[in-house]
């Protein structure tokens, strides 16, 4: 499967700095080979996907491959803290998944950006938004550009209200 990610504006960069340069001290990040790899999703017709964050758009499994990784990769320069609740809503309320994904997998890891799979990224998306108390549901998350960009974040009551400290 090939990127369906265009180049982040300036505005993203900046905003994505201010998130994920919180926790990194530039010291030497996991390999991606050293990451245990995430299950590929299949990609599903667009008519049998979710249409908001609370109906489901990602799998438990998927999460669950995404908080792996986020352990063994993530974790040496981030607290999950900056990726739920209110750290995490201050910088991407109003933004949408696709956008998310696309500055991660471009910027992360900051040894190594886009040094992990497609798969990956996606898993680490997923764990995001169940850390976020988004629900899961029956399909995974899959690389649509359009879609994704569907998918907006939004606090409510199917969203996480705690800062998670």
């Amino acid at each position: 499967m090939t990127r369906v990610f265009s180049r982040p504006s300036s505005k993203t960069v900046l905003l994505a700095s201010a998130l994920l340069a919180t926790g990194c001290a530039g010291g030497g990040g996991a390999e991606a080979s050293s990451a245990p790899a995430a299950p590929a999703p299949a990609a599903p017709a667009a008519t049998e996907r979710p249409a908001t964050l609370a109906a489901g758009v990602f799998t438990a499994e998927q999460a669950t491959a995404g908080g792996q990784v986020f352990n063994s990769v993530c974790a040496e320069c981030h607290a999950e803290r900056e990726f739920r609740g209110t750290d995490f809503f201050f910088l991407w309320e109003g933004s949408n998944v696709g956008r998310f994904l696309e500055v991660v997998s471009e910027t992360m890891p900051e040894d190594n950006p886009g040094g992990l799979t497609e798969d990956q990224y996606l898993a680490v998306t997923a764990y995001v938004l169940q850390m976020n108390e988004y629900p899961a549901g029956s399909v995974p998350l899959a690389n649509d550009a359009e879609y994704l960009s569907s998918l907006t974040f939004e606090r409510g009551e199917d969203a996480s209200e705690s800062d998670g400290r």
